[in-house]
């Protein structure tokens, strides 16, 4: 059963996600770099870690936050949008499996 948290929860990934493109552009880019780089499995708080560095230092926009509660998000988006990389990202059991 889904609660109002869960719901809230998922909304404020999917408004963030909406509201920056830019973010998914640079996750799906350079998960699919390091597949191909024969990687079979590789963590997604690695790639925001990536993310959030090249952000500091190509931009001056100083506000932008990437909250680690979004990394499972773009993990499962991910592997939903790229079938072929199912497994890619370690996916643990969440609100969203229910």
């Amino acid at each position: 059963m889904e609660t109002l948290f869960d719901t809230v929860e998922k909304t404020t990934a999917e408004q963030f996600d909406a509201a920056n493109p830019q973010v998914w552009y640079e996750f799906e880019r350079i998960a699919l770099q390091v597949a191909g780089r024969g990687h079979k499995h590789y963590g997604a708080k690695a790639i925001f870690e990536v993310i959030r560095f090249r952000r500091a230092i190509e931009t001056t926009d100083a506000d932008f936050k990437l909250n680690n509660n979004l990394t499972p998000y773009y993990a499962r988006k991910f592997m939903e949008r790229h079938p072929e990389y199912d497994g890619f990202f370690e996916i643990r059991r969440s609100k969203e499996d229910e």
